[in-house]
């Protein structure tokens, strides 16, 4: 069972790491982008009182509710509060690793709330009743066939062990959900303190479903996400998706700055709950804060031959991996699992912000009770090895003594790994974990030669998975929103495309315009678009009044036509343009929706559109 789980997670984390290798080739700037993004965290981290306080004066502005949070117990209070004083039963979830931090799920079903997570990850993990085992990957470790079982013990659901067939099933039974709850539930991943503005990462489409559906929203986050403006997230935005999941961008970032309006007219309500439970400790600590600065990407957790042996379960708690054993002593419930690291060093190199964590990990180390006869051991050992004859008169015994060891050790799973991988195997002809080798190795076999300057800005849309096209006449436009078209065509209710609905009618084309009602499922959903990033294949839609805001989510295929010239914007120009659209929720799409969530496979049309079509319209004079 054991050695069945590691390759599970080996083989899941090794795909993961050769899809960022295969990004960062192409990325000159890495190093560069490195240390802008640790400075600037550093900075936010050296300002948090401050910052943090500007962020609850300008999201207040526009109508939020910031709420200040001590620790785990208050939390889930003053969350189970609000669901009372609004009258939830059910709530979505959205992946939120500081949702698991505060129990959050435990303490509102013990009030009799219903809770369901729409992450197809935590989804599968929430009916397994097991806890995250990777920060971006939940279920990681779980294979295909163990996730059909799953699927079919508690969903009474006969589905082949395929991973699109997989997530067609998880998408199914989700449906509905997010109109029938009550409340949403949502981590955040960046919070710009200048602009009020909060910053979500994702690949479903399950996120955006789940914040913008239910009549309340709450969005809960460690007080180390926040930065002082939006300029500031370039590098972050640049690093994070790479490094988790080997994206120029996630499928969907969305940018909220203002409360969102719903079907029925009126205005969602939104609390933000702004969590301490020991963050403000660990920014006082000058050797270790810069824990504080990571991003939550996991791929100190791929590259780690500890995490590879079981996952994250290995650790006994949320936050596993070289990050983990340094935020371990300060995140309640405070605890020391500095033991969990063989000192290769790869996380060190791997860390998009540059995070020291083998010299913070030993640093941790210096300090643990637990290592104080271990040091005393290295310290003897240390004088072995400086005396030869006394070394090799040792070795024999030390011989004898790992033969006995080896029948025993089979029986902590970890151990046997780790005895196999240092030569000591205990079953003959064992093969050794394929994990790396050393600083900075990965186990898949590196390309040679220079480094590729990447694609085109102008190919970076089809390198995303979306379609692009220049079209400068409504006949032509007309046309191709009909071709590919299965089923229903809904239309944004904007006023640039009343004549793009006439020439359709003119075709012969049934096309709806999105106005007081639309329908549950739709085939192509056609909007209007603020503007387009080409260097990352990237697409600005938003604000939105309903129901155009509704349309993209269930539709099959979703087409964005955007004007030629807010067409070529840069990556720093689209930031700046965003910050500029509020009050609102404004989206950058980059690709179809996905997911990833079941071996590292990728599966296209994950809970949205699984076709994204940019058309850069320019009708002639």
């Amino acid at each position: 069972m054991a050695k069945n789980l590691a390759q599970t997670v080996q083989a899941a984390t090794h795909r993961a790491l050769a899809a960022r290798e295969r990004l960062v080739r192409q990325y000159p700037a890495w190093e560069a982008w490195r240390r802008q993004a640790r400075d600037l965290k550093a900075r936010a981290i050296d300002h948090l009182e401050e910052l943090i306080s500007r962020l609850k004066e300008n999201i207040e502005a526009w109508g939020g509710t910031v709420l200040f949070v001590q620790d785990a117990a208050v939390a889930r209070a003053l969350i189970l509060d609000i669901a009372r004083r609004h009258g939830v039963q059910t709530v979505v979830k959205s992946k939120s690793m500081t949702t698991e931090e505060i129990r959050l799920n435990s303490g509102l079903e013990a009030a009799g709330l219903e809770v369901v997570e729409t992450d197809l990850g935590e989804f599968i993990i929430q009916l397994a009743g097991h806890p995250p085992a990777h920060l971006t990957a939940p279920a990681l470790h779980l294979n295909r066939r163990q996730i059909a079982d799953l699927f079919s013990a508690r969903l009474g659901i006969t589905c082949a062990p395929d991973p699109v067939r997989l997530c067609q099933a998880a998408r199914q039974n989700l449906e509905g959900r997010f109109r029938e709850a009550q409340m949403g539930v949502t981590g955040v991943n960046f919070a710009a303190a200048a602009e009020g503005t909060l910053v979500f990462l994702e690949n479903e489409s399950n996120l955006v479903q789940t914040m913008t559906l239910p009549p309340v929203h709450v969005a809960i986050m460690g007080l180390e996400k926040v930065i002082s403006t939006l300029s500031d997230l370039e590098y972050s935005l640049r690093l994070l998706p790479a490094s988790a999941t080997g994206q120029r961008l996630t499928a969907l970032v969305h940018f909220l700055n203002g409360l969102k309006p719903r079907p029925d007219g009126r205005q969602q309500a939104f609390y933000l709950l702004v969590l301490d439970n020991g963050r403000k400790r660990l920014a006082a600590q000058t050797e270790f804060k810069e824990a504080l600065y990571c991003l939550r990407c996991g791929a100190c957790l791929n590259v780690c031959p500890v995490f590879q042996a079981g996952g994250a379960h290995l650790y006994g708690r949320v936050y596993p991996g070289a990050i983990g054993i340094l935020l371990a002593p300060y995140l309640a419930p405070e605890g020391d699992i500095s033991d969990l690291c063989t000192q290769c060093g790869a996380c060190g190199d791997i860390c998009p912000v540059a995070l020291d964590l083998p010299e913070k990990i030993l640093a941790v180390r210096r300090q643990s009770l637990r290592y104080r006869k271990i040091r005393i051991l290295t310290r003897g050992a240390g004088l072995i090895l400086t005396h030869p004859s006394l070394y090799r008169r040792l070795r024999l015994t030390a011989l004898k003594i790992a033969g006995f060891l080896a029948p025993n050790v089979s029986k902590a799973p970890i151990l046997a790994e780790w005895f196999r991988f240092y030569g000591g195997d205990s079953e003959k002809g064992a093969a050794r974990p394929s994990w790396p080798r050393g600083r900075g190795e990965f186990p898949e076999e590196r390309p040679t030669g220079p480094a590729p300057e990447g694609p085109a800005p102008e190919n970076r849309f089809q390198e995303a998975g979306t379609g692009i096209r220049h079209i400068r006449d409504l006949e032509t436009l007309a046309g191709f929103l009909a071709e590919n078209c299965r089923g229903s065509l809904w239309l944004e209710d904007h006023p640039g495309l009343l004549p793009v609905v006439r020439e359709l009618a003119r075709q012969g084309v049934d096309a709806h315009l999105a106005r007081d009602s639309w329908p549950a499922e739709v085939d192509t959903a056609v909007t209007v678009g603020l503007g387009a990033v080409p260097e990352s294949g990237t697409a600005i839609i938003g604000p939105k009044s309903w129901p155009a805001a509704w349309l993209p989510f269930r539709a099959r295929r979703q087409v964005v036509i955007v004007p030629p010239a807010r067409s070529e914007l840069t990556f720093r120009d689209a930031l700046q343009f965003t910050a500029k659209q509020g009050p609102a929720l404004v989206t950058w799409l980059t690709g179809p929706t996905r997911t990833t969530d079941i071996e590292k496979v990728l599966v296209l049309g994950a809970q949205g559109p699984g076709v994204l079509e940019v058309v850069i319209f320019s009708p002639e004079a």
